[in-house]
């Protein structure tokens, strides 16, 4: 259209020019405007594939999942598989983000970040990616599926839901190899990861088993005569609420009760009491270094059952472990040292027990003291050689338990010793120890998921 324009009075109309000859003009803004366009996403993709040359010249030396190295990360089997196929590799961008990716598609994840970290040698960087849960997830466990040769079957599975900050857990267990006794139920557990704070964390847990008693443990009651809070129960059940601080990143100290109820064998007995107050100390730390991984995780916890907090036994339990693990390239070596003391009359299921699939492997708990101690020292000292995803382990084991004015003669009471081999692939584990007994080798096999 035209535009009406007054000119000496008089009305006029100006026509706009043609449309050829405004062509020239609209053609040069126009290469301006995406040449420049053009100029920009050129020196962007030539940047990209400068740094991804530049990456190129660097071999991966690790690969971990949140921190956590590949073999010992929950993944799917093929997950696990291209990461580690990574390692060793020439560090390629393209696939590092096409496996960050298919992280968050497989394991449905809000988001995955990878960062390039230096790695042991000046030609070598170690890969880590960054997930990030989304708010809503379900996930199902087995922390623990172990057959022992001498002890049979345990298992654990866990069904976990969370929604933001909140937690919820329902879990089944048959549970044969921790306390004197095997036990058999459902646990429950939610969990406040943010309860005013970052720094303040609250958990409450929910326990309700049946109880199994080994005829070692009825005969060793039977000859002993009554002892004070060794009484056999049927069931119990137990309500623990707990509140966690974290001051720094890498200390965390924990306050709560344990609400437990068992319900006697005897007739005349009925429903007794084991309520405790509960405190625990943890401090755990991963130090970096060019040529050595470094862990240290310590704890100490404390249960107090008091008479005036409606609790049948009075006691004190003690208990504290150390563990210091250094992994410098395919070698690893770690020593866990753990002690426990107990005075007063505390309940079976505080007792402490060796001869387990983490504790002198190869004994046979009953063996050493069918009705547990009230004393216990143990460490344990392990060698392995990464293959891979596979860890080949060496390990020596050695502890004593004990309860001071039982009777029991020192030499039964005595420090014992256990030596073995064993085979890692992620969770799984097959182990073999040879309890040291004088006159005989009778070895002991354990396989399944341990964590």
């Amino acid at each position: 259209m035209g535009t009406w324009r007054a000119k000496n009075g008089a009305m006029s109309v100006s026509r706009p020019a043609p449309l050829l000859t405004r062509l020239p003009a609209v053609f040069f803004a126009g290469s301006l405007l995406f040449g420049n366009a053009s100029l920009f996403a050129g020196q962007e993709f030539l940047r990209a594939v400068a740094d991804s040359n530049v990456n190129q010249r660097y071999t991966v030396e690790s690969v971990s999942v949140g921190g956590v190295q590949v073999e010992k990360a929950k993944l799917p089997s093929s997950l696990r598989h291209r990461l580690t196929s990574m390692i060793g590799a020439r560090c390629d961008m393209a696939t590092i983000q096409e496996v960050a990716s298919d992280l968050r598609k497989e394991l449905r994840l809000r988001s995955v970040s990878q960062h390039l970290l230096k790695g042991s040698q000046p030609d070598r960087i170690r890969v880590n990616f960054e997930v990030v849960k989304r708010d809503l997830a379900f996930d199902i466990s087995v922390p623990k599926f172990l057959f022992h040769s001498k002890q049979g079957w345990t298992g654990e599975v866990e069904a976990s839901a969370r929604a933001g900050q909140n937690t919820f857990m329902l879990g089944a267990v048959s549970n044969g190899d921790d306390l004197t006794e095997r036990f058999t139920g459902v646990v429950a557990r939610y969990d406040d990861s943010r309860l005013f704070s970052d720094r303040v964390r609250f958990g409450i847990g929910f326990e309700n088993f049946r109880e199994q008693w080994s005829s070692s443990t009825r005969g060793a009651l039977a000859s002993d005569g009554p002892q004070p809070g060794l009484d056999l129960y049927r069931s119990r059940r137990n309500i623990a609420p707990e509140l966690t601080f974290a001051p720094v990143k890498s200390f965390t100290i924990s306050a709560g009760v344990s609400l437990e109820q068992m319900q006697s064998e005897s007739p005349m007995t009925g429903m007794r009491s084991a309520n405790a107050a509960t405190a625990q100390v943890h401090y755990g730390r991963k130090i970096e270094a060019d040529t050595a991984q470094q862990t240290i995780d310590a704890k100490y916890s404390l249960r107090v059952g008091l008479r005036g907090f409606g609790s049948d036994y009075a006691y004190s339990r003690h208990f504290v472990s150390v563990r210091y693990e250094v992994k410098a390239g395919r070698q690893i070596a770690s020593d866990e040292f753990t002690a426990g003391s107990i005075s007063g009359d505390a309940p079976f299921f505080e007792r402490f027990v060796l001869g387990t699939s983490s504790t002198l492997r190869g004994w046979d708990r009953y063996a050493i003291n069918p009705l547990g101690g009230t004393r216990a020292v143990h460490n344990s000292l392990t060698y392995g050689y990464q293959f891979g995803e596979r860890t080949a382990e060496v390990f020596y084991d050695t502890g004593g338990l004990w309860s001071p004015g039982s009777g029991i003669p020192a030499k039964s009471a005595g420090v014992r010793h256990s030596l073995g081999i064993g085979y890692r692939q992620g969770v799984f584990v097959l182990t073999m120890a040879f309890p040291v007994i004088e006159g005989r080798i009778s070895p002991v096999f354990m396989a399944g998921m341990n964590y």
